[in-house]
């Protein structure tokens, strides 16, 4: 009986880590750093009618590589935000 709710409690978890992933990462993250990629490349890249999947099987990442500007641009803000870069009185 142990090993049964051990089974479930990890199940539990891969699900809320999977949908927290999906959504952050795939959702979030990607409409964060689509805007930039666009203003860094002069609008050619994403390519606008494109399908973006993370993982799409065919060598292309351009949905994993917005999205990974977007998460370090969300980091960069928060750490901003945080107060961590504003103040040299430290020093």
């Amino acid at each position: 009986m142990d090993d049964f709710g051990e089974d479930i409690g990890k199940g539990f978890i891969r699900a809320i880590g999977y949908f927290l992933a999906e959504i952050f990462f795939g959702t979030i993250c990607y409409w964060v750093g689509w805007p930039i990629c666009k203003i860094i490349t002069l609008g050619k890249y994403p390519a606008s009618k494109q399908v973006v999947y993370l993982d799409d099987c065919s060598g292309r990442r351009e949905g994993f590589w917005c999205s990974a500007v977007g998460l370090l641009t969300i980091i960069a803000a928060c750490i901003v935000l945080a107060g961590h870069f504003g103040s040299t009185s430290g020093i």
